[in-house]
């Protein structure tokens, strides 16, 4: 089990507690530790109550949000008390399953198809959106629990157990466009030979990520925030 150390990191509306930034307390096996003549908000605790004793074990399973949050609000809407729930000692294990994935962000993509074009696997396309002057990046987000590995009729889809990318074997691969039509990002096409064109993150430094111009594409860690 892991020791845990919650602190105040800032306060977005009033605390009339008071609580302040910097203010903890630690969460050591089954006791809460106050330091001496500090208190902590029982309207806040009993928020954070049911997620500390999961955040002081380890979580195996990529897709669960736990192991990558880390703050919490404090539920009063006029407080807006936010904490930081920091693991202490040994962080090794839980360093261990936070995994980077592609992340974008349309409202920066200007559609200028750079990613497109430095794309290794042509797996990149840039469309336009409804709305003028938007444009919609179709990229591969390497998602933890993927639908196109699950509807696979050949088994031509797996993970790679290193970089987390989906990985094709083309041997396998029968062209039948059931993982197109499942992936939620429109991120999967195929080529003259009817093979699957998906995103392999370039074995773990995607080329579209350093060529983007805007930061609309970015390959980042999951979020860490509530």
């Amino acid at each position: 089990m892991y020791d845990l150390r919650i602190v105040v990191e800032e306060i977005k509306g009033f605390c009339d507690l008071p609580m302040k930034p910097g203010d903890y307390f630690e969460v050591k096996g089954g006791r809460i530790i106050l330091p001496p003549g500090k208190h902590i908000c029982l309207w806040a605790l009993q928020s954070l109550m049911p997620f500390l004793p999961l955040k002081q074990r380890k979580i195996q399973e990529e897709n669960d949000w736990v192991p990558y949050t880390k703050r919490i609000s404090c539920p009063d809407p006029n407080g807006r008390v936010i904490y930081r729930i920091d693991v202490i000692g040994d962080k090794t294990s839980e360093h261990e399953i936070v995994r980077e994935r592609m992340l974008v962000d349309e409202s920066k993509c200007i559609g200028c198809k750079e990613c497109e074009i430095v794309c290794k696997k042509q797996a990149i396309l840039i469309e336009p959106k409804k709305l003028r002057g938007t444009f919609s990046p179709k990229v591969c987000r390497q998602c933890g629990n993927a639908t196109c590995i699950n509807v696979c009729p050949n088994h031509a889809l797996s993970k790679d157990p290193v970089t987390k990318a989906v990985r094709v074997d083309f041997e396998l691969c029968i062209g039948c466009g059931l993982c197109s039509k499942a992936c939620p990002f429109e991120a999967i096409s195929f080529d003259r030979n009817k093979k699957v064109r998906i995103c392999n993150l370039c074995d773990g430094e995607p080329s579209c990520v350093h060529k983007c111009p805007t930061g609309a594409i970015i390959f980042g860690r999951k979020g860490e925030t509530c």
